[in-house]
């Protein structure tokens, strides 16, 4: 692996450590809980229009995240998860108020040590599937 190939494999688990919150994964197909591709808790970084993340123990220091289209991104290490996530699936953001539910619309896992999703913020998924 190249030197800049380690020293961004570093950055993204630095920022997951610093940024990442549990999350759920539930897999559907056809609208329906996919009983081939079990529910997941892993850890995962949710960034969402309008919010900072503030790194712990540094009042003065924050990473604000440009998100446009009123849609959020997830950013999952692939070393925390191994499986396929697809458009339609759900993830639960288990350490906020009331555990809302965002649907991924797209996903990109051609990085190498991350997958981004793309997610919405609409009501719609907000219901427990």
């Amino acid at each position: 692996m190249a030197n800049w190939q380690n020293l961004t494999a570093m950055a993204h688990r630095t920022a997951d450590r610093l940024f990442g919150e549990p999350v759920r994964l539930s897999f559907l197909k056809g609208g329906q809980l996919d009983p081939a591709r079990p529910a997941a808790d892993i850890r995962a970084q949710l960034h969402l229009p309008g919010e900072s993340d503030v790194t712990p123990g540094r009042s003065n220091s924050s990473f604000t995240t440009q998100l446009l289209g009123g849609t959020g991104l997830l950013i999952i290490q692939k070393a925390a998860f191994a499986g396929e996530l697809r458009q339609g699936d759900k993830v639960r953001a288990d350490a906020r108020d009331g555990q809302p539910w965002f649907e991924i619309l797209a996903v990109d896992a051609n990085g190498a040590s991350q997958i981004v999703a793309q997610i919405s913020l609409s009501t719609k998924a907000r219901s427990t599937p």
